[in-house]
């Protein structure tokens, strides 16, 4: 069983081909600053949590510039996974999401965090619009 604020290697997506199907058969919304993908398996053998983040090239020219997003988000991630990681494991569901960061400038942590908690609402509330299941 994993530790409840980690981020392991089973827990991310790398596959080519997973990422693939999930911009095929998922289905997106922007909740600033990112553009969130998900796909949702009914019935899934293992149900898990996936994640993947991906930021631009076009915004971000600097490859030490899109690392530091991507580590600010997975942090932002970890800490605050809990309650979506709770609900997917009851609903016997897999749930793989990708993180597509859209703002022009890089930001804080502290602010990160708030959008990240904001983001995992809004994809909790599209995923489990009905509480009391």
């Amino acid at each position: 069983m994993n530790k409840p604020f980690s981020l392991s290697k089973n827990e991310r997506i790398k596959s080519k081909k997973t990422i693939e199907t999930l911009f095929q058969q998922g289905e997106a919304f922007f909740s600033y600053p990112y553009r969130i993908v998900y796909s949702l398996a009914q019935n899934a053998e293992t149900p898990a949590l996936c994640f993947a983040i991906s930021v631009p090239k076009r915004f971000f020219k600097r490859a030490h510039d899109r690392n530091r997003i991507k580590r600010q988000t997975r942090e932002a991630f970890r800490l605050q996974k809990q309650t979506l990681q709770a609900n997917v494991q009851t609903h016997q569901h897999a749930l793989n999401v990708m993180m597509i960061y859209q703002a022009r400038e890089p930001m804080d942590s502290p602010s990160l965090h708030n959008h990240m908690h904001q983001c995992l609402e809004q994809l909790q509330k599209r995923i489990y619009p009905n509480p009391s299941l």
